[in-house]
């Protein structure tokens, strides 16, 4: 069986140089003609948390030619409705997409191709593109897998047994409940991000702890009206935020602490993006449908449309990104 990737970054180049270690046929297709190149030249270098080179095939886009089985999609967000485009008339009728990305993609997706040639996936594990060929892992976390019917077969037991070559992998009969936890994580994310601060050490401060869970109750609250109950993630529960118990409220907190400082970077892609890179980032893409959601069911979510429009202030100058902003999304009525 071939494993078509497509997006090579950071989550598809990882699962894919390990997949392809283990004995895999697979080809990763990417966007970024450079690390196409660097890959078919001197293979795909994985360092940090793992440290191996491996030599997939690698093509672009245009490379894409026979019929497709089994599609990891990792591309971001924004560029889904483009990779599309050029997966959906090669997709074997019973294929199927796996998406590996951030949001709440499995929506539109499932629109495009068919709820029943779609799979969800929760990926927490951490790692970032750092040039052409190279991939820098940053350690594990939670990777879970599941029809978006909510069904457990054949097809998606057969799927993490194969992710888990790479990474242990779960099936979940409810995998938009980690989706939109996920969500609700990346609502705190993006604030630390604008915040230009390590994240365990904004998650740490006393002082913003209420900003954050604000941000969390509000996602949860979409979640719930959309019909989804929201599941705990790396030992993060989203909904102790809604009916805030101390002790509750508190072990969340550390399970995300916990969970950053066992990783070599502390600072979120989502930064990478504003500060490095100086580019677009995928809030309108993880972020958007959940303000389009909660004017759908009219609920208010005024500080995670507060955190929308600081990420666009960022987007548009850099140095707007310092610790004051959680102060000023604070404030926020």
């Amino acid at each position: 069986m071939t494993i078509h990737i497509v997006g090579a970054g950071a989550i598809g180049g990882l699962v894919g140089a390990h997949l392809h270690r283990a004995g895999h046929d697979v080809v990763l297709v990417d966007a970024n003609a450079e690390h196409v190149a660097a890959i078919a030249a001197d293979g795909l270098r994985i360092s940090g948390e793992a440290d191996f080179v491996a030599r997939p095939r690698a093509v672009g886009p245009d490379g894409l030619a026979e019929p497709l089985r089994t599609v990891l999609l990792a591309v971001k967000s924004r560029h889904t409705v483009d990779a599309l485009r050029v997966i959906t008339p090669l997709l074997a009728d019973d294929g199927c997409v796996v998406s590996l990305q951030n949001g709440l993609e499995e929506y539109p997706i499932a629109a495009a191709i068919g709820l029943h040639r779609t799979v969800g996936a929760l990926v927490t594990f951490g790692g970032f593109y750092d040039g052409p060929g190279r991939i820098t892992y940053g350690g594990p976390g939670t990777f879970r897998i599941g029809e978006i019917d909510g069904t457990v077969g054949d097809r998606v037991r057969g799927l993490a047994r194969l992710l888990g070559e790479f990474h242990p992998t779960d099936v979940t009969d409810n995998i938009f409940g980690y989706l939109w936890s996920k969500a609700a994580i990346a609502a705190v994310y993006f604030a630390t991000a604008v915040a230009d601060e390590d994240v365990p050490v904004l998650l740490a401060r006393p002082e913003h702890r209420p900003l954050f869970g604000l941000l969390v109750a509000e996602v949860v609250r979409v979640a719930e009206a959309a019909g989804v109950r929201c599941e705990p993630v790396d030992g993060f529960d989203p909904m102790v935020f809604t009916t805030p118990a101390r002790d509750a409220v508190e072990a969340a907190w550390q399970a995300q602490i916990t969970y950053w400082v066992s990783h070599q970077q502390t600072r979120t892609g989502v930064w990478r993006d504003l500060a490095i890179h100086h580019r677009q980032t995928e809030v309108d893409h993880i972020l958007g449908p959940v303000l389009e959601m909660a004017a759908r069911h009219g609920i208010a979510v005024p500080h995670v449309r507060a955190v929308v429009d600081a990420v666009h202030r960022a987007e548009r100058d850099p140095n707007t990104m310092n610790p004051p902003v959680l102060d000023e999304l604070a404030r926020v009525r």
